[in-house]
C-alpha cells in the first residue's frame, strides 16, 4: 500500500472541507480511506492540512457516484481512475435507469459544446428561445431535464470544469426565475389549489430540482413558499405551520447520503402536522429503492 503523498505540485489544491462539499463525501469518511485503503493520498500544506489535487477530486466524484448506485466501498475505492469511469459509464443516470443519450439530443450536445466554449450569452439566448417557441414545461422536460443530466454526467467524467457546470446552473436558474416572474404577474392562485412550501434539508446544496418543480407548480396555479436549499428541519417544520400550507416539497440528488435522507424524511414526518403532506423528488437513488416514512 502506498502511504507516500503525491510530490509537491504548482496546480491548485483542495481542502478537505472543499472535497467534502464537492463530493457529498464526509471528512471522516476520506480519513478512513486513506488508512484503509491508501487512497487519497492528499500532500500537507505549511500547516499539515491535507491538500488534495485535481486527479484526486475526479477520482473521489466517480466513487461518489458508484457508491451511490449500490457499489461498496472495498469494491470500489482501490480502483484505477480508468476501471471506476468505466464503470460509471454502465450506471444508469437517472433513477428511472434511463441513459444519457446526447447523440441522439441535438439541444444537449449542443448546449454541451456551447459549455465547452463558454459561450454563456449564446446558451442564455437559445435556452429563451426555446421557451418562447416551446413554452415552460416543455422547456423543462425536453431541453432542460436533458441537459442538466448530461452536463451532470459530463462534469463527474473531467469532460466539464466545476465552474462550466456553475455556468450551466446559473444560465437555466436565471432564465426559469425571470419565467416565474411573467407567469405569476399573468395568473393567480386557483382557489383550491394546494399551498406549497418548497425546499431542501441541511446540507442538500442541489436546488435545481427544486425550483423545476416550483414552475410545474406555478403552471397549476399553486401558491408557492419556495426558502431555497439547506434549511434546517426545525425552520421547515416551524414555516409549514405558519404559513399554514398544505404540502412540504423536498429534492434531494443524487450526492445526498442515503441513510441522512431516509433519517430527515423519518424525522421531519413525525413533526410535521398529519395534514401536510410530503412531496419528494431528485436524483436520489434511495427515494425509489427504500420504503420513505
Amino acid at each position: 500500500m502506498n502511504t507516500q503523498p503525491p510530490a509537491p505540485s504548482s496546480e491548485p489544491t483542495l481542502s478537505i472541507a472543499d472535497v467534502e462539499r464537492d463530493t457529498g463525501l464526509l471528512k471522516d469518511t476520506l480519513r478512513v480511506w486513506e488508512r484503509r485503503y491508501g487512497f487519497p493520498t492528499p500532500g500537507r500544506d505549511a500547516h499539515g492540512e491535507r491538500r488534495y489535487d485535481g486527479a484526486q477530486l475526479h477520482k473521489l466524484r466517480l466513487i461518489k457516484r458508484l457508491l451511490d448506485a449500490g457499489h461498496r466501498p472495498h469494491q470500489v475505492v482501490p480502483l484505477a481512475t480508468a476501471e471506476l469511469a468505466e464503470l460509471v459509464q454502465k450506471v444508469p443516470a437517472t433513477s428511472t435507469c434511463q441513459p444519457i443519450e446526447s447523440a441522439a439530443n441535438p439541444l444537449v450536445e449542443e448546449w454541451l459544446r456551447g459549455l465547452k466554449d463558454n459561450r454563456t450569452e449564446v446558451l442564455r439566448r437559445s435556452l429563451e428561445d426555446h421557451l418562447l417557441r416551446h413554452g415552460l414545461a416543455s422547456t423543462i422536460e425536453d431541453f432542460i431535464s436533458p441537459t442538466s443530466m448530461a452536463v451532470g454526467q459530463a462534469w463527474l467524467l473531467g469532460e466539464l470544469s466545476v465552474f462550466q457546470e456553475h455556468l450551466h446552473t446559473e444560465i437555466v436558474q436565471s432564465v426559469l426565475r425571470e419565467a416565474l416572474a411573467v407567469l405569476d404577474k399573468q395568473t393567480v392562485p386557483a382557489p383550491h389549489a394546494p399551498r406549497v412550501l418548497l425546499t431542501t434539508l441541511p446540507d442538500e446544496q442541489h436546488a435545481m430540482g427544486l425550483l423545476m418543480a416550483e414552475c410545474f407548480l406555478a403552471l397549476e396555479r399553486c401558491e408557492r413558499f419556495p426558502l431555497g436549499a439547506c434549511t434546517p428541519l426545525t425552520d421547515v417544520v416551524n414555516a409549514a405551520r405558519q404559513l399554514k400550507v398544505d404540502v412540504v416539497a423536498l429534492s434531494f440528488s443524487a450526492h445526498q447520503p442515503p441513510n441522512d435522507t431516509v433519517a430527515g424524511l423519518r424525522q421531519l414526518r413525525e413533526q410535521l402536522p398529519e395534514d401536510v403532506a410530503l412531496w419528494v423528488g431528485g436524483g436520489a437513488p434511495v427515494l425509489y429503492s427504500r420504503r420513505l416514512p
